[in-house]
């Protein structure tokens, strides 16, 4: 009896041990293979106001008219190249919105519709000074409507059902036709046109409106009536195409109404239709690369804590510091609580220093020394003239570089911390940076957030000026004693500093959108396509890591149970990460994470997801084994013990005979 358990104990731990990973494996260093992550998003396009006999939504869909497949890329490479391994399938579907939805959202924006008379950039016009060479642009005042853009998002986002809902683990981009509401015609555009913009504009356009403050010193923007379109808040993005014309995304993007009439274009033709199509397909490209599948800046790299270290420096006169507190032009907490929302997995630190300026005369010599007074006849000619101060970025840059290790003692750029920094200057009167080009020198909107502010990759520069802080005083109307800060800049500099890019770089209509990374709005916060983009970069960066681990893991033999785990444990991630619910995938990638690197470095995973050093593991099957061979053991010796009285009392007879022919054909 005793034999005989040892026996099936032996047996039953040398089986279990076979099958558990080798107790002296350890994985081999292997060539990493080039990686690529592939995952599908979904595209709902909803068309209202369109006639669907007017779209070839098979034609619409061919790879030269829509983005079916996005290649992932950062504008600004790093050594790694500008490709992230993530390939995004598009998958496109579309819905043509019924006429009886057309009319309920007619009848709802006629209800919160706004008329207006004012000036509209789009109607501009010049003047010329006594000497006839200088123009002075200004603009026409014209009769338009405009509809609060985040209320008529609000409404088509809270009526979705009427269209068939959109997609929980996609975007909707919708695309309006509403000629019935006040529309800029083909013959008011045309005549304006043909008088070369000499005579007051007739007609009267519709338009999406939103409202900014500067939050720091109260300047608010204007011409901020003149959208055609708006998103962000949600998954979720609307282009009017019969609204405008707008004097921000012309000429490019004209009304669908003067586009279709200025071209003679009939819709039910075989080339209207053709042509129609491919207008469509443009509005949906720009709007996939702008919003569904961002590009980044830079390498949008993944940190457990992001450390954004403001540098302020005041080189503006003592009674221009006395105007405005430079402490009053910068809100730390605007920025963490952006930031914050952006990675709400990562510890967000934000200090700012107001730098002693009088401790940087080096600094302030080169400045000085690059600074330029630009009153240029070449620019004049085309526009008011450009008399101002502009300080030249290069130097100043350089200077930084140089001491970056004395402005930035603990800099850092890995898994622990990221840091950025970023280095505000309070320039005099009307001064900026300006990054030069040949003898060109550029200067930009005031109301436009473009090279107030620059990212570097390694640090970001911000300027202002006195001009800038006191804004409201030169408008007209004025807005005496209002200003625009330092806030909004640096968090959209520092956004590019994390990879999150401009809505417009592949159409200008892409910045009618919720975020502080366009150059129309004034917004303090990240939208849902920066948030989203983001969050999935850094998932998809870990999860390109671990299958880099699966590579070598297999080409090292062995372990299969622990490389099968690590599959399964990805498996809960695709599936977040499917919902889009980037933030809850980050979570479980990281364990995922941390399980691989533990298996890499010689540590196995248990049934269940335990992670042990690979030698306890050894022991563990073995005791498990041990334990189960024991068990089985006792119940062999125990059914040996009872079979023979019950062998005994049925060997009675034939069956006892039977037995007999068992035992001896045994002992052959």
């Amino acid at each position: 009896m005793k034999a005989t358990c040892i026996s099936a104990l032996l047996v039953i731990t040398i089986m279990l041990v076979g099958m558990s990973p080798s107790l002296n494996l350890l994985p081999q260093a292997a060539a990493q293979t080039a990686v690529k992550r592939e995952v599908t998003m979904p595209v709902k396009v909803v068309l209202v106001g369109v006639d669907p006999a007017t779209v070839d939504t098979s034609y619409i869909k061919w790879n030269m008219n829509l983005p079916v497949a996005t290649y992932n890329q950062v504008l600004q490479p790093g050594p790694g190249g500008n490709l992230t391994g993530v390939v995004f399938n598009i998958d496109y579907s579309f819905t043509f919105a019924g006429n009886d939805f057309k009319t309920k959202l007619q009848s709802y924006l006629k209800s919160i519709q706004v008329n207006k008379h004012g000036p509209n950039p789009f109607f501009n016009y010049y003047t010329r000074s006594i000497e006839g060479y200088v123009s002075t642009s200004n603009y026409y005042s014209v009769d338009y409507v405009t509809y609060d853009a985040n209320r008529v998002e609000n409404w088509l986002y809270s009526n979705q059902q009427d269209v068939g809902g959109f997609p929980s683990n996609g975007w909707t981009l919708m695309f309006l036709n509403l000629t019935e509401l006040p529309s800029y015609d083909f013959q008011n555009y045309s005549d304006f046109l043909a008088v070369q913009h000499t005579a007051q504009p007739n007609g009267t356009a519709h338009y999406y409106s939103v409202t900014y403050t500067d939050s720091d010193l109260g300047y608010r923007y204007r011409y901020r009536d003149f959208m055609t379109g708006w998103g962000g808040v949600h998954r979720f993005w609307f282009d009017d195409l019969s609204a405008g014309p707008s004097f921000w995304t012309y000429p490019e993007d004209l009304s669908v109404q003067i586009a279709l009439e200025d071209n003679n274009i009939d819709l039910h033709s075989s080339y209207g239709r053709n042509w129609f199509t491919e207008y469509l397909a443009d509005y949906i490209w720009q709007a996939t690369w702008n919003l569904v599948t961002p590009f980044f800046e830079y390498d949008p790299l993944y940190s457990e804590k992001y450390s954004f270290h403001v540098h302020v420096f005041d080189f503006r006169t003592d009674s221009e510091k006395q105007d405005v507190d430079i402490r009053s032009t910068i809100d730390t907490g605007k920025i963490k609580s952006a930031y914050q929302d952006l990675a709400p997995y990562s510890t967000i630190d934000v200090s700012v220093k107001f730098d002693d300026t009088s401790q940087y005369q080096d600094l302030r010599s080169i400045i000085d020394s690059n600074y330029k007074y630009t009153d240029s006849f070449t620019f004049g000619v085309s526009g008011q003239p450009l008399r101002y101060g502009i300080v030249d970025a290069r130097p100043v840059y350089k200077y930084l570089q140089d001491h970056l290790s004395t402005l930035e003692p603990n800099y850092h750029r890995d898994r622990s911390e990221f840091t950025v920094p970023v280095y505000a200057f309070a320039f005099s009167k009307n001064t900026l940076f300006t990054f030069t080009y040949k003898w060109i020198i550029s200067k930009p909107e005031s109301d436009v957030k473009a090279l107030l502010g620059v990212a570097l990759g390694d640090v970001a520069l911000v300027s202002l000026s006195q001009f800038e802080f006191q804004r409201g005083d030169y408008v007209s109307p004025q807005q005496p004693g209002k200003g625009e800060g330092i806030t909004e800049t640096v968090i959209h500099e520092a956004g590019h500093m994390l990879g999150a890019q401009h809505p417009h770089n592949f159409g200008p209509v892409g910045d009618f959108a919720l975020t502080v990374m366009g150059y129309y709005t004034h917004d303090y916060v990240f939208g849902q396509s920066d948030k989203d983009a983001i969050r999935r970069a850094h998932v998809d960066q870990i999860y390109l890591g671990i299958q880099s681990i699966l590579d070598q893991l297999a080409h090292s033999g062995g372990q299969t149970e622990s490389i099968n785990a690590i599959k399964q444990q990805l498996k809960d991630v695709d599936a977040k990460y499917s919902q889009m619910d980037y933030v809850a995938a980050l979570s479980s990638v990281l364990n995922v994470e941390k399980a691989a690197k533990s298996v890499l470095s010689g540590s196995a995973i248990l049934p269940g997801g335990t992670v042990v050093p690979q030698g306890v593991a050894g022991i563990i099957y073995l005791v498990v084994g041990a334990a189960v061979g024991l068990v089985v053991g006792i119940v062999v010796a125990w059914l040996v013990f009872i079979r023979v009285p019950v062998g005994r009392q049925r060997g009675r007879g034939a069956r006892r005979t039977s037995g007999r022919v068992r035992k001896r054909s045994g002992r052959k």
